[in-house]
């Protein structure tokens, strides 16, 4: 009965469009790591543990947006997931959790590895198949953009003779037909762009919109516009706080994800501002409704029909920063980051820091991060994910990121030769809440507490798995770099 369940499971895999499955092994998903070596046309990864599994076929999605999925064995291991299942959910990704289980008798009993393991997502699965052998069940034959759940009840014993499948003799599903463009108007009132959170064919398909649409675009790094197109360059602004602070509009086009800056979080209480939305996903990034409106992405081409008002920007005074300091740093990197690199941005400070210095960047450069609910675990292992068929891949990220991570690396000696170098900013704790207000009144020693200060070099970190390391404390040390997987631990001046 479970060769009949696993090879079900196997063929509504293949017709999802699943290549890649990320294993974390155990004895109750045995069977089914026996049935995966077995067949032709996928890909395993093999993991020591779920969580870094599954962030790493996150990245893996979002290098090409196709579904991976991720295989558990039961109990606590398929808990792991939840923080990846969370960032898929607010990104819209097509993660494909496996978790083998105990037949649904044992639930609620108390015996060994038998949690409560269906539904066990909640919201932020688009739904829970909870399959055993004998039971009526409908496979989807697609994933519809979000995450799903298979939960595999398995009986004892647990056969590994099991036989494979081949992939490629299932065809995935056909690309859904695309809705009818909607009928929409905006306000003629004076308007800019805030755009974030776009892959690299979203901003090539947005570029000429953009650019006829002659509106400023306020673009983070993750808009992938910079560089796009030449004719859309003199229309960019970083868009960081401070220059975001000299923007004077009565209405924001927002373009993607949800951006990164403060000045967007403040848009909550100016409910005479309007926002319209404009991504693939529904949520609109803020809590109030007044003045605010979604549209699907398919209104993107209608946009270039509209003639809006530009909004006024006032460039800020520069501002001399300290050599050595962290925003200094950023600029070091976004210097000194090949042409046609693919670039990972940590969240925190990192992000923010680098969308200030966006324009110093090179060409053909393609820009991720993990936006969907702005966490920062699993950020090297995504990255791990996104990085695994590149040529040239760079992780910035801080320390507290790095300090989450710290089983990320075990997939190494699985990924195919290239340049990952992970940059490690090492300023000893979260700064990014010294610069939180509401937090300024607090004791020295509640901050301390808060901002999580700590002494720690990555040094052994690189040393643990073999890879070689670099400490920056000038940035001729970035230069010559070695071939391969390289730690940079950047030590930046406290002022």
């Amino acid at each position: 009965m479970n060769t009949l369940v696993i090879r079900s499971l196997l063929t509504a895999l293949a017709r999802m469009g699943v290549a890649e499955v990320c294993v974390a092994a155990g004895a109750r998903n045995a069977p089914v790591i026996a049935a995966l070596m077995e067949s032709e046309g996928v890909k395993l990864w093999n993991f020591f543990e779920e969580r870094s599994a599954a962030f790493f076929a996150l990245g893996r999605i979002l290098a090409n947006r196709a579904p991976v999925a991720v295989l558990t064995t039961s109990g606590t291991a398929a808990a792991e997931l939840l923080p990846a299942v969370i960032e898929a959910h607010y990104q819209g990704l097509p993660l494909v959790l496996v978790t083998a289980d105990r037949p649904r008798r044992f639930r609620g009993t108390g015996a060994p590895q038998a949690i409560e393991q269906k539904e066990l997502f909640g919201p932020y699965a688009s739904s829970c198949l909870d399959v055993e052998a004998g039971a009526s069940l409908s496979w989807p034959t697609r994933t519809n953009g979000r995450p799903l759940h298979i939960n595999l009840c398995l009986e004892e014993p647990l056969d590994t003779r099991q036989p494979g499948i081949d992939f490629l003799a299932h065809p995935g599903p056909k690309p859904p037909k695309p809705p009818k463009p909607p009928t929409f108007t905006l306000p003629a009132l004076p308007t800019a762009v805030l755009a974030a959170g776009l892959s690299p064919e979203e901003a090539e398909a947005a570029a000429p919109v953009l650019s006829k649409l002659g509106l400023p675009v306020f673009a983070e790094a993750t808009s992938n516009l910079w560089g796009a197109r030449t004719d859309l360059r003199h229309l960019l602004h970083p868009a960081d706080d401070d220059t975001l602070s000299g923007l004077d509009t009565r209405h924001v086009l927002r373009l993607g994800g949800v951006p990164t800056s403060r000045w967007w979080r403040d848009l909550e209480d100016r409910t005479e501002l309007h926002v319209s939305n404009l991504s693939r996903q529904p949520f609109p990034g803020l809590a109030r409704t007044q003045n605010v409106v979604n549209l699907p992405w398919t209104a993107l081409e209608g946009l270039a029909g509209h003639r809006l008002p530009a909004a006024t920007v006032a460039r800020p005074p520069f501002a001399n920063l300290p050599p050595l300091s962290e925003p200094s740093w950023m600029q070091t990197l976004a210097e000194r980051l090949p042409a046609g690199a693919q670039v990972f941005l940590g969240n925190s400070l990192p992000i923010r820091e680098f969308n200030r210095v966006v324009p110093a960047v090179a060409g053909g450069m393609r820009f991720l991060a993990n936006r969907g609910a702005n966490g920062i675990d699993g950020l090297v292992s995504t990255w791990l994910g996104a990085s695994a068929v590149e040529r040239e891949s760079w992780l910035i990220l801080g320390d507290l990121s790095a300090l989450y991570d710290l089983a990320a690396p075990w997939v190494l000696p699985q990924l195919p030769k290239g340049n990952r170098r992970l940059v490690v900013i090492n300023n000893g704790g979260g700064k990014i809440f010294a610069q939180v207000a509401s937090l300024r009144s607090l004791s020295r020693e509640a901050r301390h507490i808060i901002e999580n200060r700590h002494r720690v070099r990555f040094g052994p970190w690189a040393e643990l798995w073999g890879m070689p390391y670099v400490q920056a404390t000038r940035p001729d040390h970035l230069d010559r770099l070695p071939e391969g997987p390289v730690l940079v631990e950047v030590l930046p001046d406290a002022a």
